[in-house]
């Protein structure tokens, strides 16, 4: 199985050394990285070159691209998406240099005193926007799965509705476990309605009452019956490690438990 882990834009050219190790031993075939908006012109400089100088030196692994988030990045912001909406393609055109093909989104938060229906019409067409901006560059855009019912992709009917009416080809679904453990709904909901969409996937652990980010198996999730259904239902696709580390010695350990937990047949307790 494919193992990817995320370098985020405060990691170190030091750091980037260690993660071409982990590429060179096959351990990881791919890293999903961020965009450095907030940095210095310095600091965004020396994240790009290292992320070009990984991808250079590793021709065959692959970059996935997680897009701004948070309250700054609010796309269901109904006033200031359009800001938003032109970070998202700075973010896009930042990425192109490193061959990606693939591009996390959150949707954004809510007003929950009106109607939701209003944010969802709203996203539409906000994502009919950026997916035609991504084709450009033969990306896909990746709805990812959200812990809140403040915010917008939060239960799989909802993704669903999203993808379906939005009619771009290259509109995906990632799947967030912990994400999914912290919600009112199955990990194995959101596979069973959107496994024809999952193009990627974020592995951490929780107890189901925030989203931890811890190693798989610290937390509550029962992850030999995702990886059952994943089976189930043919995925074949990247399984990153959204989990938090230090160094490059703890995404080796949390390699070692995925591989763990993937191993585990039915038969198994």
């Amino acid at each position: 199985m494919k193992k990817c882990f995320t370098i985020n834009s405060r990691r170190t050219t030091e750091d980037f050394l260690e993660f071409g190790k982990l590429l060179d031993e096959g351990i990881y075939q791919a890293a999903e990285i961020f965009f450095p908006y907030t940095l210095s012109e310095e600091n965004y400089s020396i994240y790009y070159n290292n992320v070009r100088k990984l991808k250079v030196d590793h021709l065959g692994s692959e970059i996935v691209m997680h897009l701004p988030f948070g309250r700054d990045n609010n796309l269901c912001d109904l006033e200031d998406y359009p800001r938003v909406i032109q970070r998202m393609k700075d973010a896009i055109e930042f990425t192109s240099h490193f061959g990606t093909k693939k591009l996390t989104i959150h949707l954004g938060y809510v007003d929950t005193s009106k109607p939701r229906k209003e944010y969802v019409i709203h996203i539409i067409g906000v994502l009919k926007v950026l997916c035609t901006f991504a084709k450009k560059y033969g990306m896909n855009i990746m709805i990812e799965n959200m812990p809140d019912y403040e915010e917008l992709g939060y239960a799989p009917s909802e993704i669903r509705y999203i993808i379906d009416n939005c009619g771009m080809d290259n509109l995906k679904f990632i799947l967030d476990t912990g994400h999914a453990h912290v919600s009112d709904y199955e990990i194995t909901d959101y596979i069973d309605l959107l496994s024809d969409k999952l193009y990627h996937m974020h592995f951490s652990d929780n107890h189901g009452e925030k989203d931890e980010h811890l190693p798989m198996g610290k937390g509550t999730i029962d992850f030999k019956k995702v990886f059952d259904k994943l089976k189930e239902v043919g995925y074949d696709n990247l399984h990153c490690m959204e989990i938090l580390f230090a160094t490059s010695d703890e995404l080796r350990a949390y390699a070692k438990d995925f591989d763990y937990f993937a191993s585990m047949t039915t038969d198994e307790k």
